[in-house]
């Protein structure tokens, strides 16, 4: 009897010839890119034994083209399997991770192929030198970058990310002549033009400083915001410290937003659950959950939260640094998620599965930040608060949480979110948190009749026409000194040099060092007066005054980054030190200095009445936070749009 036909299909050549066949219509897909029909075949071929190296790379490169990172690396790593010192395999490997975030998981293949062939291959290096800055090692990322440049040197992306390497080591000027040479290649990279000026800004070095500004104006003008290439790749963060139009900051703004979003298919939309149904499931994303200034501030207000109607997840894709403020936030709420190992899709895809009814992004356009996810919408409602003092220029966020100073309804044509206001200051605070006897005078070198004008804001936020307000208040109190932070050695000397060359002895200008965060608080009360920048104000370095009973004088205008120091004045009843124009400033500093009763007052006006002010309310804080959720989820509930939510009287 001859064979049947289910036997003829089941022989060893008939096998053999259907592995053969289907193997060759998978890589006719491939070379069609077809790239799902190939890694559908290919992956029903994965058990034979004669799938081997090529096929396993193949395979990943196919799931690397529909975006499936996981199965790239699960596919990756079966090739080093069989060939370990593969390295094809290892760079396939090390995509796919860098990809979901997980650095140092790729590092050791990196270690493996430190030398040899691989040293070869520009995109390998290029790698490398990234999950070495992204681990927190720059000075071997500048090694590795410096490796990639010889290999590509015409290659603007890699003096980018030089640029933020010499960044991360403080080596400003050096940092600032990458991102220059980024610029000359493409003329158009307006991240590049942006950060020459920002990083010069941090050493302030000020030559040319107003014609800089000019261009940056002009090329945004310029700008179309859809263009795509290389427009989106961030830097708007470094706009809030140059005098920006605020259209122009928004459109700064949304042309990351729409980067971040490209390629981006949105999730199904979830709905707000009717009232009383289960609690409103609120979600934070942040990289910040440590001892960084965000959490620091927070901490109460999720503390002294409404457990019984709202239910927290704190989704975290930064450190962990086993901090107390870090045990206090994760105590405070229900759930902590450690997503440091996940894509931007893979984070959307969980918070939406968790059933996240408005998500907050704490980040913005900060460093670090994840705005990619919010583009697939997993909440049906997503709110940018407290990161980032601006807009963030994304159609998939709906609100932006602000007050009455920072976010006046009069602005809202500068935000493409719409205005949520707070009754009182936006920022929260923690009451809990120490407060230090204060230093003496002896033990920063001070006399007793010396002035002290304090500053200790990073020297990005410092500029020539902020330096030139400081001098002459400083030469009309001739007892007066400036004590500043010795942010980086590269600032400290130049700004000696402007000081002499405005005619100011450099003496005048004191250098503290960094400390610790009560050391730090301690130390603020030396100080008569704090002295603000503008155009981007001090946030926390403001708060932190107050609470240590130091009194403050700001110049407030009208992007968000120039208000927040007067909202928190508001806060805590001294609206009469915030000045609208330079004039006004330096008379009211001057003025000051020459009526020591009256900073006493002032000073006394902040320390006995501390516990009441709402800035530093932290119960209060979280009511009415928790009111603005109320309002958004009732609109939402009512099948409406956002619309801007004023302050409640």
């Amino acid at each position: 009897m001859p064979p049947s036909p289910s036997q003829r299909q089941s022989t060893p050549a008939a096998v053999a010839k259907h592995y053969e066949q289907s193997r060759r219509r998978a890589y006719q897909s491939v070379l069609s890119g077809a790239w799902q029909q190939a890694a559908s075949t290919l992956a029903e071929l994965a058990h034979d034994r004669r799938f081997g190296l090529k096929d396993w790379t193949t395979l990943a490169t196919a799931h690397y083209r529909l975006g499936q990172f996981e199965e790239m690396a699960q596919a990756a790593r079966r090739a080093l399997e069989l060939e370990p010192d593969d390295f094809k395999a290892a760079h396939l490997l090390t995509m796919a991770l860098i990809e979901q975030h997980r650095f140092a998981e790729a590092l050791p293949y990196f270690q493996r192929h430190a030398s040899g062939p691989a040293r070869q291959h520009y995109h390998f290096v290029t790698n490398h030198a990234i999950t070495l800055a992204q681990l927190g090692r720059p000075a071997e990322a500048v090694h590795a970058y410096l490796e990639a440049v010889v290999q590509q040197p015409a290659d603007p992306a890699i003096h980018m990310r030089l640029g933020l390497a010499f960044k991360a080591l403080k080596m400003y000027e050096q940092s600032a002549e990458s991102f220059l040479t980024a610029h000359v290649l493409d003329p158009k990279r307006f991240a590049a033009q942006l950060m020459v000026l920002h990083m010069r800004q941090y050493a302030c070095v000020w030559e040319g400083f107003d014609a800089a500004r000019q261009e940056i104006v002009k090329s945004l003008t310029d700008m179309d915001v859809r263009a795509g290439g290389t427009q989106g790749e961030g830097a708007v963060w470094s706009l809030t410290a140059i005098e920006t139009p605020p259209e122009l900051f928004r459109k700064a703004t949304e042309q990351v937003a729409v980067k971040c979003a490209t390629g981006v298919v949105p999730l199904p939309r979830n709905r707000v659950p009717a009232e009383g149904e289960r609690r409103i499931r609120i979600g934070y994303v942040s990289s910040d959950f440590h001892s960084h200034a965000t959490t620091l501030l927070m901490v109460e207000a999720l503390e002294r939260r409404d457990t019984e109607r709202f239910e927290i997840t704190l989704y975290s894709h930064g450190k962990d640094d086993g901090s107390v403020v870090l045990r206090r936030v994760r105590s405070a709420c229900e759930h902590f998620v450690d997503m440091t190992g996940m894509s931007e899709e893979q984070m959307a895809r969980r918070i939406h599965a968790d059933g996240i009814d408005i998500l907050v992004d704490l980040k913005g356009h900060t460093h670090g930040n994840r705005m990619r996810l919010f583009a697939y919408r997993p909440a049906p409602l997503q709110v940018a608060f407290l990161g980032f003092p601006g807009t963030c220029g994304a159609d998939y966020i709906d609100y932006i949480v602000g007050d009455r100073i920072v976010t006046p309804l009069e602005h809202a044509e500068w935000y493409s979110e719409k205005i949520a206001q707070l009754p009182h200051s936006y920022q929260p605070n923690d009451s809990r948190r120490a407060r230090p006897a204060p230093d003496s005078r002896a033990r920063w070198g001070f006399s007793e009749d010396t002035l002290v004008l304090g500053n200790f804001n990073q020297s990005f936020k410092l500029s020539p026409d902020t330096f030139d307000a400081w001098v002459r208040i400083l030469k009309a109190v001739p007892n007066s000194v400036l004590w500043l932070l010795a942010d980086n050695p590269q600032a400290m000397h130049n700004l000696k040099h402007e000081a002499e060359a405005r005619g100011l002895d450099p003496a005048r200008l004191v250098f503290a060092p960094r400390v610790g965060v009560e050391p730090h608080l301690a130390r603020l009360p030396v100080a008569d007066l704090m002295l603000d920048n503008w155009p981007c104000n001090a946030h926390t370095t403001a708060s932190d005054a107050l609470w240590m009973g130091v009194p403050l004088v700001t110049l407030m205008g009208d992007s968000f980054a120039s208000r927040v120091a007067g909202s928190l004045l508001h806060a805590v009843g001294l609206g009469e030190l915030v000045c609208t124009s330079v004039e006004q400033y330096e008379a009211l500093v001057i003025e000051l200095l020459n009526d020591r009763p009256r900073l006493q007052a002032l000073r006394q006006h902040l320390d006995a009445g501390r516990t009441a002010f709402p800035l530093f309310d932290g119960a209060r804080f979280a009511g009415d936070l928790e009111q603005l959720y109320l309002r958004m989820a009732d609109l939402e509930r009512r099948g409406l749009p956002p619309q801007a939510l004023p302050a409640a009287v």
